[in-house]
C-alpha cells in the first residue's frame, strides 16, 4: 500500500470516528504530515426566526481558530502567564523558545483571544509543535 492510500485510509477512520463521537474535530500529526477531520455542525430545526436573539446567536458560524506553532526546537517560555480568554494583537510577543543560546521569539499571527494554552513554560519543544490555540476575532 501506498503512503498515500494508507492517509486515505486514515482520513476514512478518522471520519468514521468522529461520526460515532460528540466530537467536532480530531486532528493527527506526523513528521511528514498533519490531517483534520472536521464535522460541520447540524443545522438546529427548532430555531426559528421569531426565536430570541440570543437563540438565533447560538446557531452563528463556529469561530476560526488558528494554531501558533513553535519555529524551532528548543525550550519554550511564556512571555507571561497566558489564560484562557486573554486578548492578543497581531505581533504581541506570546513567548519564545530558547535554542543553542539564541532566543526565538513566537509572536501571535493575528488578532483574537487565547483559547487554549498548549504547552508550558520550561517544556521542551520540537519544530511546528502547537504552542497556543488563537480564537481570531
Amino acid at each position: 500500500m501506498s503512503e498515500r492510500d494508507e492517509i486515505l485510509a486514515l482520513v476514512d477512520e478518522l471520519g468514521r470516528l468522529i461520526d460515532a463521537s460528540p466530537a467536532t474535530s480530531i486532528e493527527v500529526e506526523t513528521e511528514s504530515f498533519a490531517v483534520k477531520v472536521t464535522r460541520l455542525p447540524k443545522a438546529p430545526t427548532d430555531v426559528s426566526e421569531g426565536a430570541p436573539a440570543r437563540e438565533r446567536d447560538a446557531v452563528a458560524e463556529p469561530e476560526k481558530v488558528q494554531r501558533v506553532r513553535a519555529t524551532t526546537v528548543g525550550i519554550f517560555s511564556q512571555a507571561k502567564e497566558w489564560q484562557k480568554g486573554d486578548d492578543v494583537k497581531r505581533g504581541m510577543v506570546l513567548g519564545a523558545i530558547q535554542s543553542l543560546g539564541h532566543m526565538a521569539d513566537i509572536a501571535a499571527p493575528a488578532d483574537g483571544r487565547i483559547e487554549e494554552v498548549l504547552v508550558a513554560a520550561g517544556a521542551p519543544v520540537e519544530y511546528g509543535q502547537a504552542l497556543f490555540a488563537i480564537a481570531l476575532g
